[in-house]
């Protein structure tokens, strides 16, 4: 069996890609200007005569019918029909046969040799012997303008005009201009003896203009005037009739946007679609009850002449041979499955059907005609002939060895078919669909850069090549362009199995191999689907296909990314005590040095480590150094190696990793899922899914449902965390899972929990005695009573066996608190390591000021402190004796320096501190008991220091201390400084109230400025202790603040540990403020 390409040879203009099928677009119009004279109808095959009868001409039945009668009949024949009219139900070709009538009606017997074999020459009239009269009735007005008036134009006055020019109009011109029909008379007047042939087309249309502009009066009359001129011809053999009047179907009902545009054309104003038909149906009623009486009907082109001439029109040559061997190669694979196709599959009248219709399968004419044809813009046979050609041409140029030409084969991966079948059939809203299951112009756009088709044909390809995928799901495309509306209600929408199979079945490509095909659609293709029955676009995609799709082509490195990024965000979100260090899955990954507890997150997808690398090394088999600070967060989908013998014991670890694999499987699925609807709803066009169907609520329910998912179950997985155990050193692990499955600060918690708690990890706080105990025994030993404070910082971050700190200034907790147990004492020498610089025990515990971590101080247990004479056993000096020796001090010499006064008791009270003295004199300035005054520089007197000042003083050795007397003396205290006044207690709260309107009194004259202002311990409403200092206020300060305490005023609350200070300057006993303040002042 040949393929068409050895068999025929198409039109070298179509080959070349000059073919224009447009040529071949027939209308009556321009070849009746051409005959007479009119310069703009321009030349084309229907111009020219010998052309059009030669080249462009396949002599159907109906077309010599036709010719032979209206011809006879001119010639005298009275047994010819004087009526004719043209059916074109169902193969077009109307519009041909009126310009076959025309061109041998104006010249007749020059065309003997043209028309040789279609019409007997002896019927030919002479050239110019017969009038012609072609009205087209969608282009003839119904009315026209003269001057300001609109007169009627009527088909009488046309007719009239054209066969005896403006002489004749003129002598009918009262008939010509009425919408009634004229009497006889008029036809006497226009017809006489002469030979006339009239055409008239698309009558439909004009019936329904002309009922639109003279509403139940204007189809009326056109039938009357129709009745009456059938009559006429038929009492006169000269006279005949050709018309084209479409049934109500073909008139209307599929060219509905066209009729409501002539009509509102005609009215001036817009009508709705049902209002136009509904003045359609009418005008169409009237025409076509006369026309039905008197006319003989023949259809130009039967069902098995269309192919012929669209073959006349397409090919050169076709081998009629090859045409028959074809076909019994066809016949042959129908018979071997002729349960599976149409009964007419393997009938005798099929075989030579498919002979007649060669190249092309009966199918793909019927699939033309009886379905693309019903589109309205599709112009019938024009469009059919439109298609044909692209599809020629392009198995042409791609060199496509087919036996036939199918449904299948029309080429949507070329715009031009494309743009053409689409545009026509208003189908432009699925060139999505198109692209996606199909393939065309925009399917490499597509994320995968293929359509579904291709990629099932990718995946199963055909022994021989043929894309048999796509070829299936492109004619299931095709099906589906018409009938939408109605969808599988409309006999033509769809297509069933078996229809299909016949479509796209040719040898080659077996009808089983296109089942197969088909049964791939409801697996693979994301819009193509099947219901009752039959095979259909959709516009709505079938979203589970789409996700499955985008899921298979995700890569596992795209899949672990997305998971370890996941992890990452989900399952720390806050470190707390912890470093944080996500990704995790190298020794590397996890810094050294850091100096506080670190937290490694390991990744999900990192297979497995070796825990007792990650803490001892840092890469590259590099020791670690703080070793005791590592701590590895470790996942279920991961496998632990690198544990000692018990541990591993303990967790079957060959059981473990593959219980690691299964888990990690799970994950990947449910990130393969997100991952596939993140990128779905992100750029839904690379998917060739319209982003509306994306708003389905159910759609997005079941997205969040499965990130929640996602989220839950990678933070699950995360269950045990590794580290070196203080107990022993050795490596250990501690299920940490917290109680609501949440990630975030909840899992940081519950590890810091289980730590404290088994006694890993030594929290900020209270330090406890039997920790304290513990932890003597680690920093000293028999041979060691002495240790500096920044080799116990090293041990505790180095030292496996030893607990953790929560934060690295809980060892200057620890230190502070075993002092003040008594557990060890703490000191530092001086820079030369020659005598002791500071030493602190138990009775003077540590200052605040001294920072036992800063370099230089050491620990040292008691007995070895009583050893160097650094402790002797003394009674301790009480606070409140020491201050009353130094308020006599100073009113004994009257004025003294910090250091003087330190000096002095520290000379009789060997163990009291420095820093205990200066803790004594601020409380006796904060009582009024002494005053401070630190020097000014050599100009400006000293700064006077006493009660609400010393909350934030700290003494300096140069500073001066004398009693209050002697200060005012010296005229060192402010002139207008009153005494403090204070309250305590509850009394707090009527200041408070005061200050909230603190704001309104300085606005309405408020002088007095605040030297200071202390809140100490308010209780804050939500929880807490808030202390405020307010310092050197002038009036428009504190107006300034009065908003603030107004806010202040809202957060706090006095409790018994609450006391207030407030001292004033330049004091006003007209202050608005002032006066407030005697009526709340304390007793």
């Amino acid at each position: 069996m040949l393929s068409i390409l050895e068999t025929c040879r198409p039109r070298s203009d179509l080959l070349a890609g000059m073919f224009n099928p447009e040529v071949f677009t027939a209308s009556l119009g321009p070849v009746l200007r051409y005959y007479r004279g009119d310069s703009k109808a321009g030349i084309s095959v229907y111009n020219d005569a010998d052309f059009f009868f030669r080249e462009a001409t396949f002599p159907t039945d109906g077309l010599c019918q036709t010719l032979r009668r209206v011809f006879a009949r001119l010639q005298g024949d009275i047994g010819a029909s004087s009526l004719i009219r043209l059916e074109t139900a169902f193969g077009g070709g109307k519009t041909h046969t009126l310009i076959a009538c025309a061109h041998l009606a104006f010249r007749g017997k020059e065309l003997k040799e043209a028309v040789e074999g279609i019409l007997d020459v002896g019927l030919l009239p002479n050239p110019g012997e017969v009038a012609v009269v072609g009205v087209m009735g969608d282009e003839i007005p119904v009315r026209k303008t003269k001057g300001h008036e609109i007169i009627p134009y009527t088909l009488w006055g046309e007719i009239a005009y054209q066969i005896g020019g403006e002489a004749l109009y003129r002598e009918i011109e009262e008939d010509a201009t009425s919408f009634a029909a004229p009497g006889m008379p008029y036809f006497d007047k226009v017809f006489g003896d002469r030979k006339v042939l009239i055409m008239l087309d698309e009558l439909a249309q004009y019936a329904a203009r002309l009922e639109a502009a003279r509403p139940n009066q204007g189809a009326s009359q056109l039938a009357a005037f129709l009745m009456t001129l059938s009559n006429y011809a038929r009492s006169r053999p000269g006279i005949a009739i050709v018309l084209t009047l479409a049934s109500v179907q073909n008139a209307f009902s599929r060219q509905t946007k066209m009729l409501t545009k002539v009509i509102s054309d005609v009215l001036g104003e817009a009508v709705s679609e049902d209002e136009a038909i509904g003045i359609g149906e009418r005008g169409f009623r009237e025409v076509t009850d006369v026309v039905s009486r008197g006319a003989t009907a023949v259809t130009p082109v039967q069902a098995g002449e269309l192919s012929s001439v669209l073959a006349k029109r397409l090919f050169e040559s076709i081998d009629r041979n090859a045409a028959e061997a074809t076909a019994d190669a066809y016949m042959e694979m129908y018979r071997k499955v002729s349960s599976w196709l149409p009964d007419e599959a393997i009938s005798d009248a099929f075989r030579d059907r498919m002979i007649a219709t060669y190249p092309f399968h009966p199918t793909l004419i019927d699939f033309l005609n009886r379905k693309l044809a019903a589109a309205e813009q599709f112009q019938g046979t024009r469009g059919v002939l439109r298609v044909l050609a692209l599809a020629v041409r392009s198995l042409w140029q791609k060199k496509q060895p087919v036996p036939m030409i199918h449904v299948c084969h029309l080429d949507m991966r070329e715009q031009e078919v494309v743009d053409e079948i689409l545009s026509r059939t208003q189908s432009g809203d699925l060139m999505f669909v198109l692209n996606t299951d199909v393939g065309s112009t925009g399917t490499k756009k597509l994320e995968a850069g293929r359509s579904n088709a291709e990629l099932a044909d990718q995946e199963n390809p055909h022994p021989e090549g043929y894309p048999y995928h796509e070829l299936t799901w492109k004619t299931v495309f095709l099906n589906s362009l018409v009938g939408r509306e109605e969808g599988l209600n409309s006999r033509i929408f769809g297509v069933t199995e078996a229809e299909a199979l016949f479509q796209v079945s040719f040898p080659g490509l077996s009808p089983a191999q296109v089942r197969a095909a088909l049964e791939k659609i409801t697996e693979k293709a994301y819009y193509l689907k099947f219901e009752q029955g039959r095979f259909f676009a959709s516009e709505e995609p079938t979203i589970n296909s789409v996700l499955s799709r985008i899921r298979r082509l995700l890569r596992v490195e795209e899949v672990n990314k997305f998971i370890d990024d996941r992890a990452a965000k989900a399952v720390v979100t806050s470190g707390g005590i912890f470093q944080i260090y996500r990704d995790v899955s190298r020794p590397e990954d996890l810094p050294d040095n850091v100096g506080k507890p670190v937290l490694g997150v390991v990744r999900p997808t990192a297979g497995t480590i070796n825990v007792q690398e990650m803490i001892t090394t840092c890469g590259g088999h590099r020791p670690r150094l703080q070793q005791n600070l590592i701590f590895l967060l470790v996942p279920e989908s991961v496998t632990v190696e690198g544990l000692e013998d018990g541990e591993q014991v303990a967790f079957e670890l060959p059981r473990y990793g593959l219980e690691a694999q299964t888990t990690l499987q799970r994950v990947e699925d449910i990130a393969r899922q997100v991952l596939a609807m993140n990128r779905l709803f992100a750029e839904p066009q690379h998917y060739g899914i319209n982003s509306r169907v994306l708003n389905d609520p159910e759609l997005r329910r079941r997205h969040s449902e499965r990130e929640q998912s996602l989220n839950h179950t990678i933070v699950q997985l995360y269950s045990r965390v590794y580290y070196s155990s203080a107990a022993d050193g050795r490596i250990r692990s501690k299920e940490v899972r917290s109680a609501s499955a949440e990630g975030g600060t909840a899992l940081v918690d519950s590890i810091r929990e289980k730590l404290v708690e088994d006694g890993e990890m030594i929290p900020a706080g209270k330090v406890a005695q039997a920790t304290l105990q513990q932890l003597k025994d680690l920093f000293f030993s028999s041979i060691q009573d002495t240790v500096m404070v920044s080799k116990l910082r090293e041990n505790f971050c180095c030292l496996r066996r030893w607990p953790v700190l929560e934060r690295p200034d809980v060892l200057d907790q620890i230190v502070r608190a075993g002092v003040e147990n008594g557990e060890w004492c703490l000191f530092r020498m001086s820079d030369d390591g020659e005598r002791l610089e500071e030493f602190y025990h138990q009775q003077t515990g540590v200052p605040f000021q001294v920072r036992p971590v800063d370099p230089g101080y050491g620990l040292v247990t008691v007995q070895g402190a009583r050893q160097r004479g650094w402790l002797v056993d003394q009674k301790s000096a009480d606070p409140v004796r020491l201050g009353q020796e130094i308020v006599g001090l100073v009113a004994e010499k009257g004025r003294l320096s910090v250091g003087d006064v330190t000096g002095e008791i520290r000379r009789k009270y060997t163990d009291v501190a420095e820093t205990d003295v200066q803790d004594i004199l601020v409380n006796l300035l904060r009582e009024r008991k002494i005053c401070a005054a630190r020097p000014g520089g050599e100009s400006a007197d000293p700064r006077l220091i006493q009660d609400v000042e010393a909350q934030m003083y700290t003494p300096r050795e140069d500073d001066l201390i004398l009693s209050a007397d002697q200060a005012r003396v010296l005229g060192w205290g402010p002139p207008n400084a009153q005494k403090p006044w204070e309250w305590k207690g509850s009394d707090v709260q009527r200041l408070l109230s005061l200050l909230r309107r603190i704001g309104s009194l300085y606005s309405r004259g408020g002088k007095t400025h605040v030297r200071a202002m202390d809140l100490l311990a308010l209780q804050v409403k939500g929880g807490g202790r808030l202390t405020v200092r307010l310092e050197n206020a002038s009036p428009s300060t504190m107006k300034m603040l009065g908003e603030w305490f107004e806010v202040l005023h809202g957060l706090v609350e006095s409790d018994p540990d609450t006391e207030a200070m407030l001292e004033l300057e330049d004091y006003d006993e007209h202050c608005p403020f002032v006066q407030e303040l005697k009526r709340i002042k304390p007793e």
